[in-house]
Protein backbone atom coordinates (compact mmCIF):
# COMPACT_ATOMS: atom_id res chain seq x y z
CA UNK A 1 0.00 0.00 0.00
CA UNK A 2 1.25 3.12 -0.74
CA UNK A 3 2.32 6.30 1.81
CA UNK A 4 -0.95 8.36 2.93
CA UNK A 5 -1.88 11.50 1.04
CA UNK A 6 -3.13 12.87 3.97
CA UNK A 7 -3.43 11.37 7.61
CA UNK A 8 -3.80 12.18 10.88
CA UNK A 9 -4.90 10.21 14.26
CA UNK A 10 -8.38 9.08 12.90
CA UNK A 11 -8.17 9.93 9.22
CA UNK A 12 -6.09 8.20 6.39
CA UNK A 13 -6.58 9.13 2.95
CA UNK A 14 -4.65 7.58 0.17
CA UNK A 15 -4.24 8.78 -3.52
CA UNK A 16 -4.46 6.48 -6.06
CA UNK A 17 -6.71 3.41 -7.67
CA UNK A 18 -9.10 2.06 -5.18
CA UNK A 19 -8.16 -1.58 -6.63
CA UNK A 20 -4.85 -1.44 -5.58
CA UNK A 21 -5.41 -0.05 -2.24
CA UNK A 22 -8.09 -2.43 -1.68
CA UNK A 23 -6.06 -5.29 -2.75
CA UNK A 24 -3.84 -4.69 0.53
CA UNK A 25 -6.40 -4.40 2.73
CA UNK A 26 -7.32 -7.55 5.30
CA UNK A 27 -10.24 -9.58 5.54
CA UNK A 28 -12.93 -7.63 7.81
CA UNK A 29 -10.49 -5.00 8.35
CA UNK A 30 -12.93 -2.64 8.20
CA UNK A 31 -16.32 -2.05 10.40
CA UNK A 32 -18.32 -0.37 7.85
CA UNK A 33 -18.11 0.68 3.92
CA UNK A 34 -20.13 4.02 2.74
CA UNK A 35 -19.37 5.23 -0.64
CA UNK A 36 -20.80 7.30 -3.67
CA UNK A 37 -19.19 4.73 -6.86
CA UNK A 38 -18.69 5.51 -10.55
CA UNK A 39 -22.02 5.24 -12.42
CA UNK A 40 -22.49 3.48 -15.56
CA UNK A 41 -21.57 4.97 -18.75
CA UNK A 42 -25.51 5.12 -19.56
CA UNK A 43 -25.93 7.04 -16.36
CA UNK A 44 -23.10 9.58 -16.95
CA UNK A 45 -24.15 10.49 -20.30
CA UNK A 46 -27.82 11.41 -18.65
CA UNK A 47 -26.16 13.59 -15.78
CA UNK A 48 -25.32 17.16 -15.81
CA UNK A 49 -24.26 19.74 -13.90
CA UNK A 50 -24.87 23.50 -13.49
CA UNK A 51 -21.22 24.15 -13.69
CA UNK A 52 -20.31 25.89 -16.93
CA UNK A 53 -20.58 24.42 -20.87
CA UNK A 54 -22.74 25.40 -23.67
CA UNK A 55 -27.00 25.41 -23.85
CA UNK A 56 -27.72 26.59 -20.45
CA UNK A 57 -24.61 26.02 -18.58
CA UNK A 58 -24.54 22.12 -18.44
CA UNK A 59 -21.51 19.96 -18.63
CA UNK A 60 -21.35 16.24 -18.09
CA UNK A 61 -19.71 14.56 -15.39
CA UNK A 62 -16.21 13.91 -15.42
CA UNK A 63 -14.76 10.90 -14.43
CA UNK A 64 -14.94 7.71 -16.26
CA UNK A 65 -18.11 5.37 -15.51
CA UNK A 66 -17.86 1.62 -14.36
CA UNK A 67 -18.96 -0.84 -16.51
CA UNK A 68 -21.20 -3.81 -14.30
CA UNK A 69 -18.23 -6.10 -14.41
CA UNK A 70 -16.51 -3.24 -12.68
CA UNK A 71 -18.89 -2.81 -9.90
CA UNK A 72 -19.36 -6.14 -9.22
CA UNK A 73 -15.35 -6.79 -8.95
CA UNK A 74 -15.13 -3.73 -6.71
CA UNK A 75 -18.14 -4.77 -4.84
CA UNK A 76 -16.97 -8.40 -3.86
CA UNK A 77 -13.67 -7.07 -2.61
CA UNK A 78 -15.85 -4.41 -0.11
CA UNK A 79 -17.68 -7.55 1.50
CA UNK A 80 -14.30 -9.03 1.61
CA UNK A 81 -12.84 -6.24 3.61
CA UNK A 82 -16.24 -5.24 5.86
CA UNK A 83 -17.48 -6.78 9.18
CA UNK A 84 -20.96 -5.63 8.20
CA UNK A 85 -22.42 -3.41 5.92
CA UNK A 86 -22.02 -1.99 2.24
CA UNK A 87 -23.79 1.43 1.66
CA UNK A 88 -23.30 2.98 -1.87
CA UNK A 89 -25.31 5.47 -3.68
CA UNK A 90 -25.69 3.83 -7.74
CA UNK A 91 -27.76 3.99 -10.63
CA UNK A 92 -30.93 2.49 -10.74
CA UNK A 93 -29.76 0.00 -13.24
CA UNK A 94 -27.06 -1.36 -10.72
CA UNK A 95 -29.06 -1.13 -7.71
CA UNK A 96 -31.98 -3.68 -9.26
CA UNK A 97 -29.40 -6.02 -10.75
CA UNK A 98 -27.56 -6.04 -7.50
CA UNK A 99 -30.78 -6.42 -5.76
CA UNK A 100 -31.76 -9.44 -7.70
CA UNK A 101 -28.19 -11.09 -8.06
CA UNK A 102 -26.03 -9.36 -5.71
CA UNK A 103 -21.64 -9.64 -5.84
CA UNK A 104 -20.45 -12.45 -4.49
CA UNK A 105 -19.94 -12.17 -0.31
CA UNK A 106 -22.60 -9.91 -0.14
CA UNK A 107 -26.38 -10.36 0.21
CA UNK A 108 -28.77 -7.44 -0.71
CA UNK A 109 -30.79 -5.92 2.43
CA UNK A 110 -32.85 -3.46 1.04
CA UNK A 111 -32.86 -0.87 -2.10
CA UNK A 112 -33.54 2.32 -0.01
CA UNK A 113 -34.03 5.67 -1.66
CA UNK A 114 -32.62 9.10 -1.95
CA UNK A 115 -35.78 11.71 -2.78
CA UNK A 116 -33.93 14.95 -3.76
CA UNK A 117 -36.25 18.17 -3.20
CA UNK A 118 -34.28 20.20 -5.46
CA UNK A 119 -33.44 17.93 -8.52
CA UNK A 120 -31.71 18.54 -11.56
CA UNK A 121 -34.50 18.97 -14.56
CA UNK A 122 -34.69 17.10 -17.27
CA UNK A 123 -33.20 19.66 -19.81
CA UNK A 124 -34.79 17.59 -22.56
CA UNK A 125 -37.78 18.12 -21.52
CA UNK A 126 -39.36 15.38 -22.85
CA UNK A 127 -40.15 13.33 -20.22
CA UNK A 128 -40.16 13.73 -16.27
CA UNK A 129 -36.71 14.49 -14.21
CA UNK A 130 -34.83 11.84 -12.01
CA UNK A 131 -35.89 12.91 -8.17
CA UNK A 132 -34.44 10.53 -6.26
CA UNK A 133 -31.56 8.23 -6.80
CA UNK A 134 -31.28 4.67 -4.97
CA UNK A 135 -29.48 3.86 -1.96
CA UNK A 136 -27.97 -0.16 -1.42
CA UNK A 137 -27.76 -1.75 1.75
CA UNK A 138 -25.76 -4.25 0.92
CA UNK A 139 -24.24 -6.76 4.04
CA UNK A 140 -21.57 -9.17 3.85
CA UNK A 141 -23.14 -12.29 3.28
CA UNK A 142 -21.96 -14.62 6.24
CA UNK A 143 -22.62 -12.56 8.89
CA UNK A 144 -25.89 -11.63 10.83
CA UNK A 145 -26.88 -7.89 10.11
CA UNK A 146 -27.17 -5.08 12.82
CA UNK A 147 -27.78 -1.38 12.75
CA UNK A 148 -29.09 1.29 14.86
CA UNK A 149 -32.48 1.98 12.95
CA UNK A 150 -34.65 -0.25 14.63
CA UNK A 151 -38.14 0.03 12.23
CA UNK A 152 -36.82 3.18 10.53
CA UNK A 153 -37.42 3.27 6.18
CA UNK A 154 -34.78 3.83 4.18
CA UNK A 155 -35.85 6.82 2.31
CA UNK A 156 -34.31 10.10 2.70
CA UNK A 157 -35.63 13.56 1.51
CA UNK A 158 -32.60 15.60 1.34
CA UNK A 159 -31.57 18.51 -0.94
CA UNK A 160 -28.82 18.50 -3.57
CA UNK A 161 -25.91 19.72 -2.30
CA UNK A 162 -25.34 23.13 -4.82
CA UNK A 163 -21.96 24.54 -5.89
CA UNK A 164 -19.58 22.24 -4.11
CA UNK A 165 -16.64 21.73 -6.33
CA UNK A 166 -17.63 18.18 -7.42
CA UNK A 167 -20.26 17.30 -9.73
CA UNK A 168 -21.92 13.86 -7.83
CA UNK A 169 -21.97 15.86 -4.33
CA UNK A 170 -23.77 13.94 -1.38
CA UNK A 171 -25.23 16.23 1.55
CA UNK A 172 -23.64 16.01 4.45
CA UNK A 173 -26.31 15.51 7.00
CA UNK A 174 -27.79 11.87 5.06
CA UNK A 175 -24.19 10.58 5.01
CA UNK A 176 -24.01 11.78 8.92
CA UNK A 177 -27.20 9.86 9.43
CA UNK A 178 -25.69 6.77 7.60
CA UNK A 179 -22.88 6.77 9.49
CA UNK A 180 -25.03 7.15 12.54
CA UNK A 181 -26.92 4.48 11.87
CA UNK A 182 -25.00 1.77 10.07
CA UNK A 183 -21.63 1.84 12.81
CA UNK A 184 -21.08 3.51 16.50
CA UNK A 185 -18.66 5.38 18.17
CA UNK A 186 -14.67 4.37 17.10
CA UNK A 187 -15.90 1.92 14.09
CA UNK A 188 -13.75 2.82 10.88
CA UNK A 189 -15.21 3.30 8.06
CA UNK A 190 -14.05 3.24 4.29
CA UNK A 191 -14.96 5.05 1.37
CA UNK A 192 -12.92 3.80 -1.42
CA UNK A 193 -14.34 7.00 -3.69
CA UNK A 194 -13.72 9.44 -1.48
CA UNK A 195 -14.63 12.65 -3.82
CA UNK A 196 -14.63 15.31 -2.00
CA UNK A 197 -14.49 13.95 1.52
CA UNK A 198 -18.15 13.57 2.36
CA UNK A 199 -18.02 10.02 4.18
CA UNK A 200 -14.76 10.91 6.07
CA UNK A 201 -16.06 14.00 7.41
CA UNK A 202 -19.06 12.78 8.17
CA UNK A 203 -17.07 9.70 9.81
CA UNK A 204 -14.63 12.40 11.60
CA UNK A 205 -18.39 14.64 13.16
CA UNK A 206 -19.47 11.27 14.22
CA UNK A 207 -16.77 10.00 16.60
CA UNK A 208 -15.78 7.38 13.92
CA UNK A 209 -12.42 6.43 11.88
CA UNK A 210 -12.24 6.35 8.82
CA UNK A 211 -9.66 5.61 5.64
CA UNK A 212 -10.45 7.25 2.07
CA UNK A 213 -9.15 6.44 -1.43
CA UNK A 214 -9.71 9.35 -4.39
CA UNK A 215 -7.71 8.85 -7.53
CA UNK A 216 -7.94 12.56 -8.71
CA UNK A 217 -5.22 14.18 -6.96
CA UNK A 218 -7.47 17.76 -7.18
CA UNK A 219 -10.02 16.12 -5.30
CA UNK A 220 -7.30 14.98 -2.52
CA UNK A 221 -6.24 18.38 -2.00
CA UNK A 222 -9.97 19.43 -1.20
CA UNK A 223 -10.11 16.53 1.39
CA UNK A 224 -6.95 17.42 3.05
CA UNK A 225 -8.06 20.42 3.53
CA UNK A 226 -11.51 19.78 4.58
CA UNK A 227 -10.31 17.56 7.19
CA UNK A 228 -7.77 20.01 8.47
CA UNK A 229 -11.03 22.19 9.38
CA UNK A 230 -11.85 20.09 12.50
CA UNK A 231 -14.58 22.55 14.02
CA UNK A 232 -15.81 23.40 10.84
CA UNK A 233 -19.03 22.05 8.79
CA UNK A 234 -18.79 22.33 5.44
CA UNK A 235 -22.35 21.35 4.52
CA UNK A 236 -22.90 18.94 1.14
CA UNK A 237 -19.68 18.43 0.03
CA UNK A 238 -19.73 14.87 -1.41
Amino acid sequence: MSEPYYADDRVTLYHGDCREVLAGMSDRSVDCVITDPPYDARTHRGALTNKGGAKGGSTAVDFDAFTHERQIETFTELGRITKGWVVATLATATAFRFDLEPPPTLRSLRVGAWVKPNPMPQISGDRPGMGWEPVMFLHRDDSRPRWNGGGKAGVWSTPVAQNEGHPTAKPLAMVRDWVRLFTNPGDLVLDPFAGSGTTLRAALDEGRRAIGVELEERYCEVIAKRLAQDVLDFGGIA
